[in-house]
């Protein structure tokens, strides 16, 4: 059931996401509510788009433990691409040259009472970048562009040393985008399956800053409407993902 919203915890959230050029606001579906939520939301199969996702750190998760993600991504009938994203980050040390480069996105993440602002920069890969990296006839580093690593190194002080690096996937992903009556915003639906042969279910909504307040208690009023938990697992898919990838690494 989705809870009232005081106006104190509002201006907390405004504050959360002050800064950001969106707002991605989002719950892991909890395992008992999946089926129910491809039921009452009808995301078939067959609207889904297929991803393929790598990430790249170390066997320890020791980026992603500081706040760095690598990854890349072959989409089915669209570009690749690669991304460089780091969280959390303050939005006024960002310069204006970073958010006028293409491909640069300074994002609010909100799973449940949970907000961080992240920066991230992508751009597109050759279709066979991704296959050749995965099949061990292109360095990693190849992925990420010089931009790319600026980024990295301007916003990361910690070290990445490359022989520390090891390739983590891919993981099978679906993504459908989905409008529905009663939802003023489109609904994204991503279902991952992991190694362990887990899976997850992450529904999410976009929208701009100034609209985020009212859009989340849009949002969780319709998924209690649809009788879904607003709260969700709480863990980010992410997350899930990446400590699956390595438990997998560690057992060989």
């Amino acid at each position: 059931m989705a809870t009232k919203v005081t106006e104190q915890e509002r201006k907390g959230f405004e504050s959360k996401i002050a800064g950001s050029n969106k707002v991605e606001i989002k719950i892991t579906v909890a395992r008992n509510d999946e089926a129910r939520a491809y039921e009452s939301l009808e995301i078939g199969r067959r609207d889904a788009v297929r991803r393929d996702i790598y990430f790249f750190d170390s066997p320890d998760l020791a980026l992603f433990k500081d706040g760095v993600i690598l990854r890349a991504r072959a989409i089915e009938n669209d570009d690749h691409d690669s991304v460089v994203k780091l969280r959390p980050v303050d939005p006024e040390s960002v310069s204006d040259d970073w958010k006028a480069t293409d491909g640069f996105k300074l994002e609010a993440d909100a799973v449940g009472d949970n907000v961080v602002m992240s920066a991230s920069l992508k751009v597109k890969q050759k279709k066979s970048a991704i296959e050749k990296v995965a099949n061990g006839k292109l360095d990693m580093s190849e992925l990420f562009s010089k931009r790319q690593k600026q980024f990295l190194a301007e916003f990361y002080d910690g070290p990445v040393e490359r022989e520390d690096i090891v390739i983590l996937g891919p993981v099978k992903t679906l993504r459908a985008d989905v409008e529905r009556p009663g939802m003023a915003y489109k609904i994204t639906a991503e279902y991952w399956t992991l190694h362990d042969d887990s899976h997850l279910l992450e529904i999410s909504i976009k929208c701009p800053p100034e609209e985020a307040v009212v859009a989340r208690e849009v949002f969780e009023a319709f998924l209690a409407g649809h009788g879904l938990d607003p709260n969700g697992a709480q863990a980010t898919k992410t997350k899930l993902a990446l400590t699956s990838l390595a438990a997998q690494l560690k057992q060989g």
